[in-house]
């Protein structure tokens, strides 16, 4: 592991294995065979993602990768990281796609509830009770569906349009997994040895006779 980063605590090596991989593959596609510049993620690795990061609002995100050391390669990984930030991007950019649409189709159905309420303002002819009940229908139906659309596009998709852009920007590392086994073991003998040591002044005091 690298010298400057080097964990202090045995929390701090857990934090390092959040998302344990055996191969690059399991972040990939099993269906799609292109080079790891342009291959699709899984869906299944995707919604891990999504999962384990669902309760971290605040804050920039750090993911965690570990597998073996023997298939690692610095190269691959490379390719990895600007792959995933490319996919979040997109994403980002689909939500976005999605927003506009579903504002600009409130905004519609909004302003045709309105008109056809100046409508019956307008022509009280209209108000004879089949035609009043269908222009009612449309305007209940529009008004609602259309301040539906325009609050959807304003808070749930901002929601995870922020969310995929905290992926986007994310950072990414790979650690090998026997470096983080033999850390949290030399950790761990080094807690339980001063553990040991603290409490030993406290058992020779115990034992002193008075």
């Amino acid at each position: 592991m690298d010298g400057k980063n080097e964990p202090k605590t045995v929390s701090d090596v857990l934090q390092r294995a959040d998302i344990a991989l055996d191969h690059y593959d399991d972040i990939f596609s099993d269906f799609d065979p292109s080079p790891i510049e342009k291959r699709l993620l899984s869906e299944d690795f995707t919604y891990e993602l999504r999962r384990r990061y669902a309760a971290r609002g605040k804050g920039e995100f750090v993911v965690n990768f570990t597998l073996p050391k023997a298939v690692r390669s610095e190269k691959t990984e490379a390719l990895i990281k600007k792959r995933i930030k490319e996919h979040f991007k997109t994403r980002v950019r689909e939500i976005e796609r999605k927003a506009r649409e579903k504002a600009d189709n409130g905004t519609h159905r909004l302003l045709a509830g309105v008109l056809l309420t100046v409508a019956l303002f307008l022509f009280p002819q209209l108000e004879v009770v089949p035609i009043l009940t269908i222009i009612s229908v449309l305007i209940w139906y529009s008004l609602w569906s259309g301040l539906e659309n325009v609050l959807e596009a304003s808070s749930i998709l901002e929601r995870k349009k922020a969310f995929a852009e905290k992926f986007m920007k994310a950072e990414y590392n790979f650690f090998s997994e026997e470096d983080v086994i033999q850390s949290m073991q030399k950790l761990r003998g080094t807690e339980i040895y001063s553990k040991t040591d603290t409490e030993k002044p406290e058992q020779m005091q115990a034992q002193k006779p008075v």
